[in-house]
């Protein structure tokens, strides 16, 4: 009972540390006296830790089967508060088993990541084909609805802009995506048409368009 109470004043003392810890890290959002009174929190904490920590593997080495002795920094480090009941349970003899070894446990936590990689390279399969959906409907339900707008003059000027700034980001988007067609390891559908910019040229006479359709609409403005 002596050992579950040292480890559980353990547990309590290195959480209030972290919240002082944490509070440090607003230090630059508080006032100066608050940053010395935080400070000092964090002297406090962390010294108490220390005997706390003494007192704990002074009780450990004498259970059956002895326990790790711990280290400051080692306990500060730990990853989840569930590493303190495995250490109080080790009346059990928790620590011997395999999945309570740390490099056991790093092991199984890459091996998940491995298969969530794999499930999250589907997914991602997927939205490239979603985005590229969207940047060929868009640019042309656009483009569609600023010619059919042309007995509105207003009207379709306003579409106009929106056309050449969409069609400027979605550009951008088109270059990314080739970029992932190109890769070796892209796994997904290959886009059947030629979706590569149509270069310089193709800027210019759209924006020679867009010139030529201000300038009407500004004669309609102005009559």
């Amino acid at each position: 009972h002596q050992f579950i109470h040292a480890v559980e004043e353990l547990e309590n003392l290195v959480v209030q540390c972290l919240f002082e810890l944490s509070k440090a890290n607003l230090a630059s959002t508080v006032g100066y006296k608050l940053c010395k009174q935080i400070s000092k929190a964090i002297v406090r904490q962390s010294a108490a830790v220390q005997i706390a920590l003494e007192r704990y593997n002074k009780l450990a080495v004498k259970q059956s089967p002895p326990q790790p002795v711990l280290q400051y920094s080692e306990v500060l480090s730990y990853a989840t508060l569930g590493d303190f009941d495995l250490v109080k349970h080790s009346r059990h003899n928790v620590l011997a088993r395999p999945w309570s070894n740390t490099m056991h446990c790093q092991m199984a936590v890459k091996y998940f990541k491995l298969l969530r990689a794999h499930e999250e390279i589907t997914w991602l399969n997927v939205e490239v084909r979603w985005l590229q959906a969207w940047v060929d409907g868009e640019t042309m339900e656009i483009r569609h609805a600023a010619e059919l707008s042309a007995q509105n003059p207003l009207l379709s000027a306003e579409l106009w802009v929106l056309f050449h700034r969409q069609h400027c980001v979605n550009n951008q988007h088109q270059v990314q995506l080739q970029h992932i067609y190109d890769l070796e390891e892209y796994s997904g559908v290959q886009p059947i048409v030629d979706h590569e910019r149509g270069g310089e040229d193709e800027d210019e006479e759209l924006e020679g368009d867009e010139a030529l359709r201000l300038d009407v609409c500004m004669t309609v403005m102005s009559r």
